[in-house]
């Protein structure tokens, strides 16, 4: 509420300078000027008024403006057409006043608070008609455009980093795909190679074993034959003899070869041993490879991301088919003499960078003779 309870605001009827006296003198018919306003009794006074004001009980705790921050003339019903945002605490007021103390927005009801009672107050409607041509409005609205343009280039540079971090997972994807097929071939060469050995290692064994058997049952039947001619001299005692004393020096031949055959049957034995180099891999938590996430900004990606796209448009060049086009002029009227260019690099955006030996300069020019920019 506007007004004093048990007090009657005087009606404001009449002219703008019918308000500028102060208004209890005015009912007792003194046109006295003012020298304060009360801002919730909203009446002008004089200065004698505007000392009773600040002793009364019911209007000591009123905030009283004084000449410099007073307004000129009061038109409640006119001026709270301006007004339509309401307070927060007290929600049937305008908010008018503006504490820069506080840098709190107020309404009437606000100024009695013990808060803003040594504060200089000052009205919004005083202060609106010049705050909107103001460097801190013009300053507001700039911060505003940057930070709508600041919102757009993280916005871009997110949508960027989105898509590094696509590019970057099929990536590492393909990497380790690719990987995992080196070691399968590695391993699949490496077990073809070890099976190999195994069969011929094996092959070396059985043939050794069979030369071997050849010759044992060689000297088998050597033994049974000789066995047999003894039986058949058994009728004859002196050829039995005769045959007998050979048969002993023969069975010593046949003794001596079985040793040697005997020896020669120590076949090496063959068994397969784990690897410890791979023993290790299996029974590592980080076998194959890691997965690091590097901490970098969405403009680091983003270059990443500018700088892998310029080495895929040169990879690309080199399985580029050419075709001749229009000569491009790239002497410049500094140039002392006939360009003789060394190197020529193509970066992106069609431009060509060119390095002219006579003249030492480097040059920036586009592939279509439109503009050339010498550096």
């Amino acid at each position: 509420m506007d007004a004093v309870s048990g007090k009657k605001a005087p009606e404001l009827t009449g002219s703008v300078s019918d308000h500028t006296y102060c208004q209890p003198c005015a009912n007792d018919g003194k046109n006295i000027p003012p020298d304060a306003f009360c801002t919730v009794c909203k009446e002008f006074l004089c200065s004698n008024c505007a000392r009773v004001h600040r002793n009364m009980k019911f209007t000591k705790s009123h905030a009283i403006q004084n000449k410099s921050t007073m307004p000129s003339s009061f038109l409640p019903e006119r001026e709270n057409k301006h007004f339509t945002e309401t307070c927060q605490r007290h929600a049937e007021e305008f908010i008018k006043y503006y504490c820069p103390n506080h840098e709190d927005l107020l309404c009437g009801e606000c100024l009695a608070d013990r808060t803003h009672r040594s504060c200089n107050i000052e009205r919004i409607s005083q202060l609106a008609k010049r705050y909107k041509e103001g460097a801190e409005y013009n300053s507001l609205k700039a911060g505003m455009v940057q930070m709508v343009n600041d919102i757009g280039t993280l916005s871009n540079d997110i949508h960027t980093g989105m898509k590094s971090v696509n590019d970057e997972n099929i990536t590492n994807i393909n990497e380790l795909r690719k990987f995992r097929n080196e070691i399968n071939q590695y391993l699949d060469k490496r077990e073809k190679e070890l099976l190999n050995e195994i069969e011929q290692k094996k092959r070396k064994s059985q043939s050794l074993l069979k030369e071997l058997d050849s010759i044992c049952q060689d000297i088998k039947a050597a033994t049974e034959k000789l066995k047999a001619e003894l039986k058949a001299q058994e009728v004859n005692n002196n050829q039995l003899f005769i045959s007998g004393t050979k048969a002993v020096k023969e069975l010593v031949g046949l003794q001596s070869a079985l040793k040697d055959t005997r020896e020669k049957t120590r076949v090496p034995y063959i068994k397969f041993s784990r690897d410890p180099t791979t023993e290790q891999l299996l029974s590592s938590s980080t076998a194959i490879g890691i997965v690091d996430q590097v901490a970098s900004d969405l403009a680091d990606q983003q270059k990443q991301a500018q700088e892998q796209a310029l080495n895929q448009s040169r990879a690309d060049l080199s399985q580029s088919q050419f075709s001749k086009l229009p000569g491009i002029p790239v002497k410049t009227a500094a140039d002392t003499t006939n360009c003789f260019l060394t190197v020529v690099a193509f970066l992106s955006g069609d431009r060509l960078l060119l390095a002219d030996y006579n003249n030492w300069s480097v040059k920036l020019s586009d592939t279509l003779p439109t503009r050339w920019c010498p550096r």
